[in-house]
């Protein structure tokens, strides 16, 4: 037995990187093969891409229909694509391709979905290969396995894209600050909700003017074919940013949740439009005041403040937001707990889970109520 032992603490560290990659390799491969049986599904979603993708093969603004869709404040469904145009960009020819093959649009719509999940699990292979075979395990699982898709069977959603250039940006920050920029700006591009990061990306970066000049060329180069003419342009603003301006309670809100259960009246009291401007705004000052106080210098436990507070005050939560932060919340949480207190690293991570579960698990109708 001692030769046995002996062999295992001199050769540790070898036999330790082909656990970590026989193990990657198969978390990767179950991965996959868990989100192919859902290809076949079609989303609530996917005639309102439809229609955006052939308005705009047709070369027609897409947005007049989102305008026309979010016009009547009575009815709170059926609307328009109301994102920046990037899924747009990346869905289009994937749909010529569906009209000359016969295949499934959103079959094919799903794949750019996929490596960019698995590119987001890649990222995090980067960032945890070095820091042991429980660290990256655990890292990867909650990833590939988070509560979302362990809870909620389906793939289709399309946050996985915005999600992949955002925490690659991040990752980016103080390297290579212009390619960081163009990643933050092409995260936007795909879903709106890495605004949130911006004070932070900004503080962060080193060479600050090429962040800007980087992410707001990529503003300008998505927002091209909107610019010929000012009618198409105020009707691109309307259709991607005017739109969410009245919102209503969607989805399973934390404050509403409570509200609603514990009969403590929080969206009568304080008008509805505060919680919106809370929770677009309230990370930028709180993440801003802890790294001027020095209080926070790590740039992945600096981005999860605005998130948490993101989550704490919006008045819309949909099942899929649960995603949005995970891979921060795991870096952060590792750097936050990796020199002391390891173990609370991996606690984080269970409580993440379990709180996240029990969320989902009893969410079979959220909230629609557009008239608080």
């Amino acid at each position: 037995m001692e030769p046995l032992k002996l062999f295992f603490y001199r050769n540790w560290s070898t036999i330790e990187k082909y656990l970590i990659t026989i193990t990657s390799i198969s978390i990767l491969f179950f991965a996959i093969k868990y989100r192919l049986q859902f290809f076949e599904q079609k989303g609530k979603d996917a005639y309102a891409y439809e229609r955006a993708v052939s308005d705009l093969i047709a070369g027609e603004n897409p947005y007049k229909w989102t305008v026309e869709s979010f016009s009547n404040p009575d009815d709170p469904g059926n609307h328009g694509f109301s994102y920046f145009p990037g899924l747009l960009y990346l869905f289009a020819p994937l749909y010529v391709l569906h009209l000359n093959t016969g295949l499934p649009y959103h079959v094919l719509w799903k794949i750019p979905v996929l490596l960019a999940d698995i590119g987001v699990g890649v990222l995090l292979y980067q960032l945890f290969k070095k820091r042991g075979f429980l660290a990256i395990t655990t890292a990867l699982l909650i990833w590939f396995f988070n509560p979302y898709s362990f809870f909620r069977s389906g793939y289709t959603y399309t946050d996985p894209i915005a999600i992949f250039f955002m925490f690659a940006s991040i990752m980016l920050l103080k390297k290579d600050d212009v390619m960081a920029g163009t990643f933050y700006g092409l995260s936007i591009a795909f879903k709106t909700f890495p605004y949130i990061l911006f004070p932070v990306m900004l503080l962060k970066a080193k060479n600050k003017r090429g962040f800007l000049v980087a992410g707001l060329l990529v503003g300008l180069l998505v927002s091209l074919p909107f610019l010929n003419s000012m009618e198409n342009f105020v009707t691109y603003l309307s259709g991607t940013l005017g739109v969410h301006q009245n919102r209503y309670i969607q989805g399973r809100p934390f404050l509403f949740y409570i509200s609603y259960f514990y009969k403590i009246e929080l969206f009568q009291i304080i008008p509805f439009k505060v919680y919106t401007l809370l929770a677009s705004f309230s990370g930028w000052a709180v993440a801003t005041l802890a790294y001027l106080l020095k209080i926070v210098k790590d740039k992945y436990v600096l981005a999860l403040i605005p998130f948490l507070t993101f989550y704490l005050f919006t008045p819309v939560f949909n099942r899929t937001y649960f995603i949005w932060f995970i891979p921060i919340y795991v870096t952060a949480c590792y750097k936050l707990f990796e020199k002391k207190y390891r173990i609370l690293f991996y606690v984080s991570q269970i409580a993440l889970f379990a709180f996240a579960g029990w969320y989902l698990t009893q969410w079979k109708d959220g909230f629609h109520i557009w008239h608080p």
